[in-house]
């Protein structure tokens, strides 16, 4: 007899899923932000780490953590050497408590930075130990500094532009669903290629199941990149959105997750981009105006121009059936 039984399996994880679950979110929660970060919030444990959010934080903000570190470091050192005392720094003035307090803060900082004017010297025994120290510490900031920096120019980050909304469009003698990208910056990205999954809502007994597929291109790949790219899903027979209403899609609470890659000659490393897209950010009817022209012998690429969408005579559409 054998000792094995048999046992109800689960069924098996869409093979489509992306990796957030069929039960992860609630109704009106959407995936993926469209600024491309994860919509989730991580508690439990301490997941902040000093690298990675000072080399992902905007230039305005690492400008000023930088030079606000240095201020306050140059302070903290000053009011050190003020406490070993001023007496024990040829050069520091007489004039007020104050005057000493500054003259102390500018020796700090020509410490710090290995500079050293020569008009304030230490000549006491504390007073010398600490420049040291505070020299050795300067040099230690400043190669930490310097790693920082070229570690952001140098990380590899691709800068695509999404429009704004995504059109459900007539599209040959039906309709597709249509986004558009545009490079950002002025360099080559070459073998480009973007992977769109939908992912919707199906209520059973009260409770949500999210489904995905990926869903089919008109065209997946492009060569070269140099003016926008119209990314169409052609809405067929085997399409999930193939006979919808705008009210069935706003029950499905459909969310179009995308992947853009592509090899970044500038880097010479594959870049990446991701975005979403869910019912509201959804033009039904719709079709984006062009956004460059012929002008000079050359063509011109109008970046502002990516979120211009015409509506056409109504928003309220049945998909074919």
């Amino acid at each position: 007899m054998s000792i094995f039984k048999s046992r109800n399996r689960p069924p098996l994880e869409d093979s489509n899923d992306l990796g957030f679950g069929s039960k992860l979110n609630a109704p009106g929660e959407r995936l993926l932000n469209q600024d491309g970060s994860f919509n989730v919030v991580r508690t439990g444990r301490w997941t902040w780490t000093p690298y990675q959010s000072i080399v992902e934080m905007p230039w305005s903000w690492f400008l000023l953590l930088m030079f606000g570190f240095y201020i306050l470091a140059n302070f903290v050192f000053a009011i050190l050497f003020y406490l070993i005392g001023p007496d024990q720094f040829n050069g520091v003035g007489e004039d007020s408590e104050m005057i000493k307090f500054a003259d102390l803060f500018f020796f700090s900082a020509q410490t710090l930075t290995t500079v050293g004017y020569g008009h304030i010297s230490p000549r006491g025994f504390w007073a010398s130990a600490l420049a040291s120290m505070e020299a050795l510490l300067g040099l230690m900031i400043f190669a930490l500094a310097t790693g920082l920096l070229f570690a952001r120019f140098s990380r590899p980050k691709g800068r695509i532009l999404f429009s704004k909304n995504a059109v459900i469009s007539p599209y040959l003698d039906g309709y597709a669903f249509m986004f558009r990208i545009a490079n950002m910056r002025n360099n080559s990205i070459i073998n480009l290629e973007a992977k769109v999954t939908m992912a919707w809502l199906e209520e059973s007994h009260g409770k949500y199941t999210r489904k995905f597929l990926a869903l089919p291109l008109a065209r997946e790949k492009v060569n070269l990149f140099p003016l926008n790219w119209t990314i169409v899903h052609p809405i067929d027979e085997n399409s999930p959105l193939y006979g919808k209403t705008n009210e069935a899609l706003e029950k499905m609470q459909p969310e179009f997750v995308i992947l853009i890659s592509g090899y970044d000659e500038t880097f010479a490393q594959n870049v990446h981009s991701k975005s979403s897209y869910t019912y509201k950010d959804l033009i039904c009817n719709g079709k984006f105006k062009p956004m460059y022209y012929e002008e000079g012998g050359h063509t011109v690429l109008q970046l502002d121009r990516i979120d211009e969408v015409e509506v056409l005579a109504t928003q309220h559409v049945a998909l074919p059936k």
